[in-house]
């Protein structure tokens, strides 16, 4: 029975409500005066305790201050590991539906590169089909070889906002890849970093408005996987591809692998949140179309067969509400795999050292990144 279950509710209400009778009644009766009254003296007080247990459970249940026994427990420890829904053998071997990578192919001879010998390369990527545009950096594997015909697994890398591609560029995302890569815990890996706000400053969501409005999800979810499928020689099977994102980024990573577990079969998340976070200037969404875009629900009601890893932190108002609430209702076969700091607000030196752990997991979970 988890923290968060109703039933747990609803048996210490039933329990409550047992030694509630039992005081009153003045049960059991045998015993002698002094017997009865220290009976009678421990009832009240294991009446009190589950009353005060009901009350925390309570709370608990409408404001998640935990979202485990194990995070309730390891409250007082710097972090907490915890782990939800299912495993990552029902993530990543359950049917999906959707089209994938179907009827994407890789052209016998690639274009050629705009930075020839560099493992950075820089592209501004227009697609009709999302009404997009936008930079995208594309880090290579070291001696990456385009008349190779070897295949490589992609981690969608997402930035946040305000940023762009250079903002996930400049911190130790790529930098941790090429480490373990060179210590054979991932497999060479091809990184793709898009810009996600199309247009740039404006912060979509990463979510699909209405007739008129960007098509955010389409472009990250659709074009930039084909784009890559044609510009490199990728693997295309939803067990090679993960998204990889921070705060407004992790949000999207999120979004993108559950919206779409045809194309991604892993995110990670790093100080993101769960449902969508407008700002008051643009909303596209309506009550119904928002719907679609709620995780936690989906989570709950609608689980779709991709492993997480997760990191957030108590102290994180942006991140933590809706990742506890995350937490507490995934299921199978969802599989997520969390981490909850006690202390850290919501910026880059709190989610840093946990970039290491996190590409090690994607290393060892999905098959497409084994080393």
């Amino acid at each position: 029975m988890e923290l968060t279950d109703t039933s747990l509710l609803v048996l210490l209400g039933a329990l409550a409500l047992v030694v509630f009778v039992l005081v009153v009644v003045g049960l059991p009766p045998w015993g002698n005066h002094v017997v009865r009254a220290v009976i009678r003296g421990l009832q009240v007080v294991l009446l009190n305790l589950l009353v005060l247990a009901l009350a925390g459970a309570a709370l608990n249940d409408q404001y998640l201050f935990y979202s485990s026994w194990g995070d309730l427990f390891g409250s007082r420890s710097a972090s907490v590991q915890v782990h939800h829904g299912g495993t990552t053998h029902e993530a990543v071997a359950a049917p999906v539906k959707g089209p994938g990578f179907g009827g994407l192919t890789t052209p016998t001879t690639l274009p050629p590169l705009p930075q020839p010998g560099a493992r950075l390369q820089n592209y501004t990527v227009v697609d009709k089909r999302s009404n997009a545009e936008g930079q995208v950096f594309v880090y290579l594997p070291a001696n990456y070889d385009p008349k190779s015909p070897h295949a490589y697994p992609v981690i969608v890398g997402l930035h946040g906002f305000p940023s762009g591609p250079r903002g996930f560029v400049r911190l130790n995302f790529l930098s941790t890849i090429d480490t373990l890569t060179a210590e054979h815990r991932l497999a060479p890996s091809i990184v793709v970093v898009p810009r996600i706000d199309t247009p740039a400053g404006l912060d979509t969501e990463c979510v699909n408005g209405g007739a008129g409005q960007p098509q955010t999800d389409t472009w990250l979810a659709r074009d930039i996987p084909s784009w890559t499928a044609r510009h490199f020689r990728v693997q295309r099977a939803r067990s090679s591809w993960a998204t990889f994102g921070y705060s407004y980024g992790g949000w999207c990573a999120a979004s993108l692998s559950m919206r779409h577990p045809d194309v991604f079969g892993a995110a990670i998340v790093l100080l993101g949140y769960f449902r969508p976070d407008f700002s008051a200037a643009y909303d596209p969404l309506t009550t119904q179309a928002e719907r679609g875009y709620d995780l936690v629900t989906m989570a709950h009601a609608a689980p779709p067969p991709v492993a997480m890893w997760v990191l957030t932190s108590r102290e994180d108002a942006l991140s933590y509400p809706t990742t506890s609430k995350f937490l507490s209702v995934a299921r199978p076969p969802l599989d997520v795999t969390g981490t909850v700091l006690a202390h850290g607000g919501h910026r880059d030196s709190v989610f840093t050292p946990y970039v290491p752990a996190a590409v090690a997991w994607l290393g060892q979970t999905l098959p497409g990144f084994h080393a």
